[in-house]
C-alpha cells in the first residue's frame, strides 16, 4: 500500500533528476485485496488458509506493469491515450479491492458468530477493529472511485490532473489507515481457531435436549466452571462428558441462546448477588468481576449492561 502511492508523494525534482524511476513497478494496488483477505483467511482459519492453487488471485498484478512498462520505453509520453489505458487499468483495481473487503468482512461476520458458539471470551479476538477498518476503508475506495468516475466522464474540475488539493487530503487519510492497519495489526493477539458444528442434532438427540441441559447447569454450577475466564465449549464438553456437537445443538435449540451468552449469564448472576452482599462492600468491583469468570473490565461492563440494562455501579447502588 505504501508503495502503491509513493509516485504521488515524492517530489517532481526526483523524478526529473532520476527518470529511470519512472517504469519501476511502484503501483501494486492489484495486491492490496487479495492480500488483505488472506490476511484475514488466515486469521480466522490458521495458517492452512492459504495454499499453492490460491495464487491465481494474485495474477491481475500483471496489470499495474502496463504503466511501468509504458514509461520505461517512452518516458516522454509520445502517445498520450495508451498511457491514460495503462492509468486506466491502475484505476481499475479499486473495484477489486472493494470485492475483496467485502468478501473480509463476510468472513469475519462468521468467525465472530463461530466464536459464540465455542468459547466464553471474545475480548481481543473477536476482530471488531478488523470489521471497523473495512467499512471505512471500502467507503474510501468508494469516494474515489466516484473522483475516477467523474473524472473519465465530466472532466473539467474532475479530471484527475485538477485533484491537487484533493489527492493531498486523499494522501493524508490515506497515511493515516496505514498506520491504523499497521498498529491494529501488530497489537492483534493469536486468534482462537474455532469450527462450524455443520450435523444437524437426530431425533434421539431432540429428546434428550432438556436432560443435557439440566446435567450441565448442575455441572457448571457446582464446579463454578464459569469462573474460568476462558472456559470454552471443548472444556465443557470434557468436564459434563458430552460431545461438542450435543451441547451447542442442546443450548441453541433447546434454549435459544449461544455458548457466550449461557456461560456470561452465569456469570453475570454471581455478580448480581456479590454486589448485593455487603460484606462485599470493601471490595473493587473489577476485582470481584475477575472471580466471577470475567477476563477484561471492558468485557465485564459491557456483558453486564447487556443482560440487567445497568452499568455495575447503577445496580449496586440500587440494590446494596
Amino acid at each position: 500500500m505504501c508503495l502503491t502511492f509513493t509516485p504521488f508523494i515524492l517530489d517532481i525534482s526526483i523524478w526529473n533528476t532520476y527518470q529511470w524511476l519512472s517504469w519501476l513497478p511502484f503501483s501494486l494496488s492489484y495486491w492490496i485485496g487479495p492480500a488483505f483477505y488472506f490476511y484475514i483467511k488466515t486469521l480466522t482459519e490458521g495458517s492452512d488458509a492459504f495454499r499453492k492453487k490460491d495464487l491465481w488471485h494474485f495474477s491481475p498484478l500483471i496489470l499495474n506493469y502496463f504503466h511501468s512498462i509504458y514509461h520505461a520505453f517512452n518516458y516522454n509520453n509520445p502517445w498520450p491515450l495508451i498511457h491514460d489505458i495503462a492509468e486506466l487499468f491502475e484505476s481499475v483495481a479499486i473495484l477489486s479491492v472493494i470485492i475483496y473487503l467485502i468478501f473480509s468482512y463476510r468472513l469475519v461476520k462468521s468467525y465472530q458468530r463461530s466464536l459464540l458458539n465455542n468459547i466464553s471470551y471474545t475480548e481481543r479476538i473477536d476482530l471488531r477493529w478488523v470489521n471497523q477498518f473495512i467499512l471505512i476503508t471500502t467507503g474510501s475506495f468508494i469516494l474515489i472511485l466516484i473522483f475516477v468516475i467523474l473524472g473519465m466522464v465530466v472532466g473539467g474540475k474532475f479530471a484527475p490532473l485538477e485533484w491537487t488539493e484533493p489527492r493531498a487530503f486523499i494522501l493524508l487519510i490515506y497515511s493515516g489507515v496505514l498506520y491504523w492497519l499497521s498498529i491494529s495489526g501488530f497489537k492483534q493477539t493469536q486468534t482462537r481457531q474455532v469450527f462450524n458444528i455443520k450435523e444437524e442434532p437426530t431425533e434421539q438427540d431432540n429428546d434428550k435436549l432438556s436432560e443435557v441441559i439440566q446435567k450441565l447447569s448442575l455441572i457448571i454450577e457446582s464446579h463454578k466452571l464459569y469462573r474460568n475466564p476462558e472456559l470454552s465449549l471443548s472444556d465443557l464438553s470434557e468436564s459434563a462428558d458430552i460431545s461438542e456437537r450435543v451441547i451447542s445443538n442442546a443450548i441453541n435449540k433447546e434454549l435459544g441462546k449461544n455458548f457466550f451468552r449461557f456461560i456470561n449469564e452465569y456469570r453475570v448472576e454471581e455478580m448480581k448477588e456479590r454486589l448485593k452482599d455487603p460484606n462485599n462492600d470493601h471490595l473493587k468491583i473489577l476485582s470481584l468481576a475477575f472471580d466471577a469468570g470475567f477476563n477484561s473490565k471492558a468485557s465485564f461492563n459491557r456483558v453486564f449492561k447487556s443482560y440487567t440494562g445497568q452499568t455495575p455501579k447503577e445496580y449496586k447502588s440500587e440494590n446494596s
